[in-house]
């Protein structure tokens, strides 16, 4: 068969954005990883720098009280004099002031506010502050720390404070603020609220010794409510009277009942006949008793000897003589027997039994008068408590509402009081402390270099792993690496609108194949061949095949050279479908070769050998011109043939083939194939005397998310 010269022309794909695009989002973990790190370095480095935030506050001071915002009669507003900056002074040495700072420093606590006073100094040469010198050393690094500004001209200072921490700095302004504003309230303090506080608390305690007692009285009388009590213990003792009525009644039953019984029992005989019996026999009789004894003897003794042996015939004369006794003798026995009149007992039973249940009526109505007792007892204890607990009731009520009034009146007061301390004051507070949240450091630059280095070693990071990556993933990249045209590229099935692409794409590609043949013929004979297990060439084989039958209704033949052809089998053949020898003998020695069978499939025009790697087709020892005229016998029988060959990985009889089909198509996997082995695939076919037409890019995928692609 001649070898076509001719190979399939490129699609002229060129390297567009989308491409490159692919290539990042392949290698992204990578690049991430690449721009992760330096970013995590500077972080780290960034944390050895310390960050000082600066909180601050304002007050304005006002020398007068009429200043407080007044203007004067054109409308001006108020001059500050020589006098109110003065004040103002005045209040900064307040601020500034050991005492103040000394209780600031107490609330927020010397080991948060400066921790490097409970360090050694020097590097560790001195020991660390004493408590006094500690103490003394925290108001000195506060005093250096503060700062106090007022502007030339105005009565507004400015208070400020630098830390470490920003919440502490924070906190420092704002307790330097309250101390601070508490020292000047006390002299605006009013006694008027503290009166009232004062009764407020004495009306508390009389209400609290008011309802120990009331508590106190219930639970040593075992009260939870007075009303609900003195029904409950009304309606015990009315429950006791019935019932103490109806044992009346049963008492007066009982005593009859005793009574009757009594007269009748002494009215009943002793004892009453049992029976009378006449008889000639009694019992335990001793001449019967022998005769028993004689006879069983007897037996005994005839189970083992003669009737003539002298003690049977002793105890014969015995029997004799004895049943001569007891027919000359023959007395009459008579009995006579009475016994104690059952009636009596049952009476006397009876008669007990109402003696116990009058003794217990008895007793329950003893125990009943002693309930009614306690019950009476306790209505008239309840009835008596109740007045008392009423009286507690509304004493209870008028403290609750006097220490009301107190608190509300009290509240007022102090609202008074507060309203009357801001108005007296002369120092206001116009903005209340705070901090940047970004501090000074150099956190941000150190940062921001990071981010600039991630994204420099990053790209580097990508294009190193581009350049080393050994699979391919877009036709650019395959026919550049390989030096293969793509034919056809089909994307992954999972891809959107995958397989109307791929079915197109499919078309597209018999249709150019057809016209692969030597000299601009058709196509007869293809063989389809990868360099690994990961290609999954058969897949495409079959695909193709279909392609050929149903698009353009020529007779094709796959020979399916694989070990298992299953997949094949199982898509294409029907289960009942019967297998008829492919080759027929022709005269040149074919029945000494194994000859594979050819099957039917599911489309008509379409065929599918069946153990064609164990015969003669398979056999790599088999001249090549035998391999041709197989090939040529079978051209003749079949418009197209494509030829399943196993990976080169597995078998190479693809080499024995290259040249003699009209051409091979190489499958490439996207992100799969191994550049080496397809490439060393190449030159294999290629120095066999093949002919490559091209390759073919399968399940290619679009790493590029969906919003991005869809732009692209």
């Amino acid at each position: 068969m001649n070898k076509s010269k001719a190979a399939i022309t490129s699609q002229n794909q060129t390297f567009t954005l989308r491409d490159g695009l692919l290539y990042v989002f392949f290698h992204k973990k990578i690049i991430l990883i690449g721009f992760f790190i330096p970013i995590v370095l500077m972080s780290i480095f960034a944390t050895q720098f310390p960050l000082f935030y600066k909180a601050e506050a304002r007050l304005m001071v006002l020398f007068s009280r009429e200043q407080s915002g007044a203007q004067d009669l054109m409308g001006a507003p108020t001059v500050v004099s020589v006098d109110g900056l003065r004040a103002t002074a005045t209040e900064v040495g307040i601020l500034r002031s050991s005492e103040v700072l000394q209780k600031v420093i107490a609330d927020i606590g010397e080991e948060a506010l400066f921790p490097e006073l409970l360090r050694p100094r020097l590097f560790g040469l001195l020991p660390a502050y004493s408590p006094e010198e500690r103490t003394q050393r925290a108001i000195d690094l506060a005093q250096e720390r503060i700062h106090i500004d007022i502007p030339t001209d105005s009565n507004i200072v400015t208070v400020s404070f630098d830390h470490e921490n920003r919440e502490i700095a924070l906190s420092v302004v704002q307790v330097l603020l309250d101390v601070y504003l508490d020292h000047r309230a006390k002299v605006f303090e009013n006694p008027r609220s503290p009166f009232l506080l004062k009764e407020a608390e004495r009306d508390l305690q009389l209400l609290q010794e008011t309802e120990r007692e009331l508590t106190q009285t219930k639970a040593r009388y075992k009260i939870i409510d007075i009303d609900q009590d003195i029904l409950l213990a009304v309606n015990q003792v009315d429950s006791i009277v019935q019932r103490s009525r109806q044992m009346d009644e049963r008492q007066a039953a009982v005593r009859a009942e005793i009574e009757e019984a009594a007269k009748s029992l002494d009215a009943l005989p002793i004892s009453v006949p049992s029976f009378q019996e006449t008889t000639n026999h009694t019992d335990n009789d001793a001449v019967r008793n022998e005769r028993l004894a004689l006879q069983l003897e007897r037996r005994q003794l005839s189970e083992r000897y003669q009737a003539d042996y002298p003690r049977i015939q002793d105890i014969d004369k015995q029997l004799d003589a004895i049943t001569n006794f007891l027919k000359k003798n023959q007395p009459i026995y008579k009995t006579d027997r009475q016994v104690r009149n059952p009636t009596i007992e049952f009476l006397t039973n009876h008669y007990l039994t109402l003696k116990i249940e009058g003794e217990a009526v008895t007793h329950q109505v003893a125990q009943l008068a002693a309930q009614k007792a306690i019950a009476e007892k306790r209505v008239a204890e309840l009835t008596l408590v109740a007045e008392k607990i009423n009286d507690l009731d509304r004493r209870r009520s008028i403290q609750e509402e006097t220490y009301r009034e107190y608190n509300r009146r009290a509240e007022a007061a102090r609202i008074e009081e507060a309203t009357a301390r801001l108005r007296s004051a002369n120092v206001r507070v116009i903005a209340s402390a705070y901090a940047s949240p970004t501090g000074h450091s150099m956190v941000p630059s150190l940062l921001a270099g990071g981010v600039f280095l991630g994204l420099l070693l990053g790209a580097v990071s990508g294009i190193i792993a581009a350049y080393g990556r050994q699979v391919m993933l877009t036709p650019v990249e395959v026919e550049k690496r390989l030096g293969l045209p793509v034919v056809s590229s089909f994307s992954d099935e999972h891809q959107p609108r995958a397989k109307g692409k791929n079915a197109a794409e499919m078309i597209y590609l018999v249709a150019r194949l057809r016209e692969a043949g030597p000299e601009n013929t058709t196509l007869k004979t293809l063989q389809v061949v990868s360099s690994s297990k990961l290609e999954n060439q058969s897949k495409f084989v079959r695909q193709l095949a279909v392609e050929v039958v149903r698009g353009y209704g020529e007779k094709t033949l796959i020979i399916d050279l694989n070990e298992k052809m299953s997949a094949h089998r199982k898509t294409l053949v029907r289960p009942d479908a019967e297998a008829a020898p492919l080759l027929t003998d022709d005269g040149e020695g074919l029945a000494d070769e194994i000859t594979p069978d050819v099957l039917p499939t599911v489309l008509p025009n379409l065929f599918l050998t069946e153990n064609a790697s164990v015969s003669v087709l398979g056999d790599p020892r088999v001249n090549r011109q035998r391999l041709a005229e197989i090939l040529d016998s079978l051209g003749a029988s079949y418009d197209v043939i494509i030829l399943d060959l196993p990976p080169f990985d597995v078998h190479r009889i693809g080499l024995r083939y290259a040249p003699l089909t009209d051409g091979s198509l190489t499958i490439v996997r996207a992100a799969a194939t191994r550049l080496p082995a397809a490439l060393n695939l190449k030159e294999t076919i290629l120095s066999a005397g093949g002919d490559i037409l091209g390759a073919v890019l399968t399940e290619r995928r679009y790493y590029i998310p969906k919003g991005i692609l869809r732009w692209l």
